[in-house]
């Protein structure tokens, strides 16, 4: 059973992804990073503006994403982390705490109109989802320039969310990672 880290741009489907991907197993656990941080009730730094704290911050969550991630494929889990992130530091974090695991990484890349149409137009967010769209223009830039060979880069912007995950599960069965 392997470990899927979906990364991608904020509204890009990681979360819907995850789901829909984890309900193909008997037991499926997702670990969203975000959630994570929200236990931090004193102190949070905020990702705007990005400051030393804040990355000391994302990478904790990251490690104890990671240390839950390992309890619950364990146990026979399929595991699902759920994180925008770069994925270069993503590699990084695989090699700390996962490299012993077979781990899945997915990038989902949907077009920069898909992505902002669908960040605003969800529902899950307590925000106005105007204001991730610096973020969002940005990172999915920067996500196309920088994703690594060894990742699943999966254009979902006219995909359903079941061609996704048909493309996740028949992608990483090819490389032997599924």
């Amino acid at each position: 059973m392997s470990i899927f880290l979906i990364s991608g741009p904020p509204a890009a489907g990681k979360s819907t992804l995850c789901a829909a991907l984890l309900a193909r197993f008997e037991r499926g656990v997702q670990i969203p990073v975000d959630d994570l941080r929200l236990w931090v009730v004193r102190g949070m730094a905020d990702s705007v503006p990005w400051i030393e704290e804040t990355e000391r911050q994302f990478q904790i969550a990251e490690d104890a994403a990671c240390d839950v991630a390992r309890r619950y494929h364990e146990a026979g889990f399929a595991v699902a982390i759920d994180h925008c992130r770069n994925p270069t530091r993503l590699e990084a974090v695989i090699q700390d705490h996962l490299v012993d695991l077979p781990v899945v990484k997915v990038c989902l890349m949907p077009d920069l109109k898909t992505n902002l149409h669908r960040s605003h137009t969800r529902t899950n967010k307590t925000f106005d989802p105007h204001l991730l769209d610096g973020t969002i223009e940005f990172t999915n830039r920067a996500y196309r320039q920088g994703v690594p060979k060894a990742w699943l880069l999966i254009d979902n912007t006219d995909l359903t969310v079941d061609q996704t995950v048909e493309r996740v599960l028949a992608e990483s069965a090819a490389l032997g990672q599924g």
